[in-house]
């Protein structure tokens, strides 16, 4: 079993640089599995299930646990009468199919899921026998998807302003060994995020192909959740996500749901080990904060305007990517 610190140096090592896997066309890790990926393309929805799409780093196991909780809990905010004697395999932070084996390999040594055996030992078979309503959350896009999204089921995608899911990268990776600008290591943690090399690829491909994706094929049963809006008003987010999802939403349901998924809640490990060790600050804006001058980050702009400056779902990012008044005034002073 690995500790908290060694299996978050464990993550680091294996998201540390490029990424030299592919699956579809996209950059994978490299405990990526291609056969629960294909699983996952391949299976069937039912009108219920939820599918939850995010970039690396955009609020991932902040939105999952919102979605899991409001399937899960009844309208006094306590687990479900039903759940009971049944293993609800995402009460802890979420497991992704793509990372999954079809079956669990016969092997008595076998560590589980994931970097260190994050996930524990579960398969997909485990994850399509979730109780209904079931959650799906992934890092894929487009292509790498359930083909039956385009005729049931309901997905939510997370989004998050680039500069601050660059900056979240970088420090989420302990420091990269190429830096911010890179060096003999490597091209740096900039130019990576800019191309598109790393785990699950370019952040603006990403966008770019989700907005394609939910248009055509549900447009219908397709919700953006943006980071920023839940660190501005959680529980306006909580609520907006249960209309969505067409669950009930008690007052005391509500503050549940609310009092688990603080950001303090979350680093504090109350939802389990995945939320301590990946959550890392909770705020918008920090990018500000990183030593990267305006010409670094006009780079960021301009793929931003390049790839999806021209989407309807990217527009709502731009105040997030302009630095404060009060910054602009004090570094012209």
């Amino acid at each position: 079993f690995f500790s908290h610190i060694s299996l978050f140096t464990h993550i680091v090592v294996l998201f540390d640089m490029a990424s030299t896997k592919k699956f579809g066309g996209w950059p994978v890790p490299g405990w990526f599995s291609e056969e629960g990926c294909q699983a996952f393309i391949d299976m069937d929805l039912r009108d219920d299930d939820v599918v939850m799409v995010s970039y690396v780093k955009a609020g991932t196991t902040w939105v999952n646990k919102i979605i899991h909780s409001l399937l899960r809990l009844d309208e006094n905010g306590k687990p479900q009468e039903g759940l009971k004697g049944r293993v609800d395999l995402g009460a802890t932070g979420q497991i992704y199919p793509d990372w999954l084996t079809v079956d669990k390999p016969d092997d008595p040594d076998w560590p589980g899921v994931g970097p260190g055996g994050l996930t524990g030992k579960v398969c997909f078979k485990d994850l399509l026998d979730q109780p209904q309503p079931r959650l799906f959350s992934t890092h894929c896009a487009d292509n790498l998807l359930p083909k039956a999204l385009a005729k049931n089921g309901r997905l939510v995608y997370v989004l998050r302003n680039p500069k601050d899911c660059l900056n979240s990268l970088h420090y989420f990776r302990g420091e990269a060994k190429d830096g911010w600008l890179g060096n003999e290591h490597g091209p740096g943690s900039l130019e990576r995020f800019v191309t598109g090399v790393n785990a699950y690829g370019s952040i603006f491909d990403h966008v770019a192909r989700m907005q394609q994706f939910m248009d055509t094929n549900c447009p219908d049963r397709s919700m953006v959740v943006y980071y920023e809006d839940l660190v501005t008003d959680l529980r306006a987010g909580i609520q907006k996500l249960a209309k969505f999802l067409n669950v009930p939403l008690s007052d005391a349901k509500l503050e549940a749901i609310y009092s688990m998924t603080t950001f303090s809640a979350m680093s504090a490990g109350t939802v389990g080990k995945i939320s301590q060790i990946l959550c890392r600050k909770g705020v918008a804006g920090d990018w500000v904060n990183a030593p990267l001058s305006d010409e670094h980050w006009a780079r960021v702009e301009k793929t931003f305007e390049e790839t999806i400056g021209s989407l309807p779902i990217a527009q709502p990012l731009r105040k997030y990517m302009q630095r404060p008044i009060e910054d602009t005034e004090s570094d012209a002073n």
